[in-house]
């Protein structure tokens, strides 16, 4: 249900003329998707423009969509991987002046950096607290959301976020470092690629991806932090196993979502790697769940009620009456997808892949920068239904017109429907066709 990868190849005798016009659709391509990446750069507040937002950026889907209809004819270009990561670098550059309005998160990075470098504990004290009223600037505070919860986010990232607020602490700032570590992530694709043989080209189904540029580069989420260290857990697997296992700790330590590597990953470590990874996961994670046991846990908030664009667990809750019930039947589902492809496929990054895809569509909270985790393996063999939801997925914040309801919009049941159902209808419709294939007489 995907695209091939292509593999490194050579271009054959007589082959030149194609290969410049080939390089020349490639870089047009590239140009075109900046092009718009520009336009977004300059459109004032995304939520409050929210059709001129949407209708570019399923423009920028077109130009995308074209590269990856191309792959297999980029796959001997010459120096690919430079032109990947000069359309990586452009576009978001391109996006860093967007001011973010479709999500308040990074205002709250640079609120708990804040807090952290002027001596207060953001997992015990909320935005709030009075004691932390000589912070409240004009600026920040009044962008925080739930202001009444403390931090959710696990040591490393409020470390980051701290370092930062000492260093630089503004909204652009931030930015900056979120997309240098976008662009060391694209980096990195670039080298695990060369390494199984692949055409670099096809790390573009990662680093041209519109939502990817939104997310991170316009809006500032902080996934690729987390999102980098898991990618030198795999790029470092059999070469530098404890590096790896070092890597792997400390992207569970910025984001919790590296753990569904972890089963595979243990299994491919030597032991020394596996008690190193255990050792730090334990230390960290250990005093991350006492910090965040208290009233105003941002975390108990989190597992314990919050929904958003949730589809499957829509009827989860629905059929068993219960939102805690619910949660447990997708978690005991996430554990028996993980359980099938630690015994199904010994590939860690297949079976990685289907454990994210999994946790993604069962998951009761679906924002559009956490698909970010399921485009991450796309350079290993493009899904075409996975890439149309990456589209889809922008309906989240409204449809076409900024909703009243501002960023409390919830995305209503019907539009959930297609924003899910025209991904969940192109793979059966490519199921099908792949089964005729398969059934097909040989020679007709």
């Amino acid at each position: 249900m995907g695209i091939a990868p292509p593999r490194l190849s050579v271009i054959e005798g007589g082959g030149r003329p194609r290969a410049f016009r080939q390089a020349l659709e490639f870089a047009s391509l590239g140009a075109g998707l900046t092009f718009i990446a520009v336009l977004l750069g300059r459109l004032p507040a995304w939520l409050h423009n929210l059709g001129a937002f949407q209708s570019l950026f399923a423009l920028a889907f077109v130009f995308y969509g074209l590269a990856l209809l191309r792959l297999e004819r980029y796959a001997a270009i010459p120096h690919a991987a430079l032109g990947v990561f000069a359309v990586a670098l452009s576009t978001r550059i391109a996006l860093l002046p967007a001011a973010p309005s479709l999500s308040g998160d990074i205002y709250r990075y640079v609120w708990e950096g804040r807090v952290v470098a002027h001596g207060g504990n953001p997992y015990r004290q909320s935005p709030l607290d009075p004691a932390l009223a000589p912070l409240r600037d004009r600026e920040i505070f009044p962008r925080l959301n739930h202001r009444e919860l403390a931090t959710i986010y696990p040591p490393l990232a409020v470390g980051g976020f701290a370092l930062l607020a000492r260093v630089a602490p503004s909204v652009g700032a931030f930015k900056l470092w979120v997309v240098l570590h976008d662009l060391a992530l694209v980096m990195v694709l670039l080298a695990w690629a060369a390494r199984r043989g692949q055409s670099p080209v096809t790390v573009l189904a990662y680093a041209w991806n519109p939502l990817v540029l939104v997310e991170y580069a316009g809006s500032g989420h902080n996934d690729p932090t987390a999102l980098l260290w898991m990618a030198l857990a795999f790029l470092w697997l059999d070469s530098r196993p404890i590096a790896s296992a070092i890597a792997l700790a400390a992207g569970a330590l910025v984001k919790l979502a590296p753990l569904v590597a972890l089963p595979f990953l243990l299994r491919r470590w030597p032991w020394r790697a596996r008690l190193a990874c255990l050792a730090l996961l334990a230390a960290g994670l250990g005093w991350f769940w006492t910090e965040t046991r208290g009233p105003s846990s941002g975390l108990s908030a989190y597992w314990g009620a919050w929904r958003n664009n949730e589809l499957l667990f829509h009827y989860f809750e629905g059929m068993t009456g219960s939102y805690a019930t619910a949660r447990s039947l997708a978690l005991a589902l996430l554990v028996a997808t993980i359980g099938y492809a630690w015994w199904r496929d010994r590939a860690p990054e297949r079976a990685t892949r289907l454990a994210v895809r999994s946790g993604t569509l069962l998951s009761p909270v679906v924002h559009p920068w956490y698909l970010g985790w399921a485009l991450f393996f796309e350079p290993l063999a493009p899904s075409w239904p996975w890439l149309l939801l990456s589209l889809t997925a922008i309906l989240n914040y409204g449809v076409l017109a900024t909703p009243a309801a501002g960023r409390d919009f919830h995305l209503p049941l019907p539009w959930r429907w297609l924003e899910y159902g025209g991904p969940l209808a192109l793979a059966l419709l490519l199921a099908a066709a792949r089964a005729a294939r398969r059934s097909a007489p040989a020679g007709t």
